[in-house]
């Protein structure tokens, strides 16, 4: 939400738009940001996290860690390599809006130090995403994450009221 609304506003379709941005401001919807992969850990040109181009959609394969509350969020933006290799660095990468219910996406939560799970693992395997749910045009992610970055950590306390305010409302 912190996030993802900035970057759905500024990138999105029409359609994208008319569909999450009333959810998120709501507190119907939430959203984790996929960035950080084991391998590749804050150097986010070195995802390898792969979305291949198929008939149907992409076809994900591939994990991101550190994810910031997924095991409770609908939607995932994730930063993910749609062509070339990881040695292209930021070439090459696109940001997918995935549904954390499609099938093949495995989330695990990361209990830290102190006993909460505010962090997660989340698995993708053989994961059709349709090729409308590319944020912006193909190869566009690295500017996206960029854009990104400055709302990570900037309004958590607007995220955790609305959070709240759903649950209460629950």
């Amino acid at each position: 939400e912190r996030q993802s609304a900035p970057l759905i506003l500024a990138y999105g379709t029409e359609e994208q738009k008319r569909f999450h941005l009333p959810r998120i401001c709501r507190g119907e919807s939430f959203f984790a940001i996929g960035m950080s992969e084991p391998q590749a850990g804050s150097d986010l040109a070195s995802v390898s996290t792969r979305a291949t181009r198929t008939s149907n959609g992409w076809l994900l394969n591939g994990q991101k860690i550190w994810t910031t509350n997924a095991d409770h969020c609908h939607y995932i933006i994730a930063l993910v390599r749609t062509s070339g290799t990881s040695e292209d660095r930021q070439k090459g990468l696109s940001q997918l809006l995935i549904d954390l219910q499609t099938p093949g996406i495995t989330i695990r939560p990361i209990e830290t130090m102190d006993g909460e799970q505010e962090f997660s693992e989340v698995f993708f395997d053989d994961v059709l995403v349709p090729f409308d749910r590319t944020l912006g045009d193909e190869g566009d992610g690295w500017a996206f994450a960029m854009d990104l970055l400055p709302y990570e950590r900037s309004t958590a306390l607007w995220q955790r009221a609305a959070w709240l305010h759903r649950r209460l409302g629950d």
